[in-house]
């Protein structure tokens, strides 16, 4: 699948892996330009779109560094450690990434109770009532009353985002 114009394509080796509930964190070494990339694999739910497209990704590293494939991919969400040992055993291989940048945007926030940090914020507003913070995921809005807010700081930080993982493209040794 060709990169469209929004993404790159960039060669990687495989570093390593570990399982994180039902995701595997893959993380990659860029060859050039890029800093260290993580891609997590979500295993499951089994059927969801999602989790499709992560089982793919996870096969197509595991093929190009010629690892025998489970039998049935799927049931992959049945053991992540053991999915991200097979991931483990691809140290070292070469893939190509197709990735595309992401604005990671955290908010750190004092109150009477203490100190937050909140990752993945999508949007904040402060108003007169307090400070509202929208979050990825998440469906609700988080409110923090003005009586108990002290101040808060926002961060902005460009990571890459994995949407596809392909077999780097072989040159002959003539």
């Amino acid at each position: 699948m060709a990169a469209t114009p929004h993404q790159s394509r960039i060669s990687c080796v495989v570093l390593g892996a570990e399982a994180e509930g039902n995701l595997v964190v893959v993380r990659f070494a860029p060859r050039a330009g890029w800093p260290e990339i993580e891609d997590r694999i979500p295993l499951g739910p089994r059927g969801d779109p999602t989790a499709v497209h992560g089982v793919g990704r996870m096969l197509r590293i595991l093929r190009t560094a010629r690892v025998k494939l489970p039998p049935n991919p799927y049931r992959l969400d049945d053991d992540a450690e053991r999915a991200a040992a097979l991931v483990r055993r691809c140290r070292g291989t070469l893939v190509t990434l197709r990735v595309t940048r992401r604005v990671e945007r955290e908010l750190v926030v004092w109150t009477e109770a203490g100190v937050d940090r909140f990752r993945g914020v999508v949007d904040f507003e402060e108003d007169e009532l307090g400070l509202w913070i929208r979050r990825r995921g998440g469906s609700l809005v988080l409110r923090i009353p003005r009586r108990t807010l002290i101040r808060f700081t926002s961060t902005a930080r460009e990571t890459a985002q994995v949407v596809g993982v392909d077999v780097p493209t072989r040159t002959p040794l003539n």
